[in-house]
């Protein structure tokens, strides 16, 4: 399973509440559930070379805020009144090549409104796919490689 993108747009809270993993971590800690959602995307950024931004409403009272985990996904906190869907149409909708972004999400009318704009949309399912077989295939490469190079090293070195 591959797509072609050049950024992947995720719908924050629709992803949260659509894992059972990061559901189960958002009925205890809300933090925790979106750190965990950011390290699977990380590993998923990694795996493909594709940029990754993880959009979430606002925090009341706040301003939008950007910022990076430290392995380079984006995390965006909209402005105080808007929603991660209205962010998300707002950056698709100013690209000069919106059919290069994949959104992902749960919510039809966000669908709806993503492709009528010309960008790639899959589900939250989809994207949990997608994540766990390049994650397993980034993991069995590293392997591998580690594998090689210990060979190497006991050539050398033994």
């Amino acid at each position: 399973m591959r797509y072609d993108a050049d950024h992947i747009l995720v719908d924050g809270y629709s992803v949260i509440h659509a894992w059972p993993t990061l559901r189960a971590l958002l009925a205890r800690n809300l933090e925790r559930a979106r750190d965990g959602l950011a390290a699977e995307l990380t590993r998923l950024q990694d795996a493909t070379g594709i940029a990754v931004a993880v959009v979430f409403d606002s925090r009341a009272g706040r301003r939008a805020t950007h910022g990076e985990t430290p392995a380079g996904v984006e995390v965006v906190f909209t402005r105080k009144g808007m929603t991660a869907d209205t962010f998300i149409e707002r950056l698709v909708g100013r690209s000069n090549a919106p059919e290069r972004f994949l959104v992902v999400t749960n919510d039809g009318a966000e669908t709806f409104m993503a492709r009528s704009l010309g960008a790639q949309v899959i589900t939250a399912e989809q994207l949990r796919e997608w994540a766990t077989a390049e994650g397993d295939s980034l993991s069995q490469t590293v392997a591998r490689l580690g594998r090689k190079e210990g060979r190497k090293f006991r050539r050398h070195n033994g």
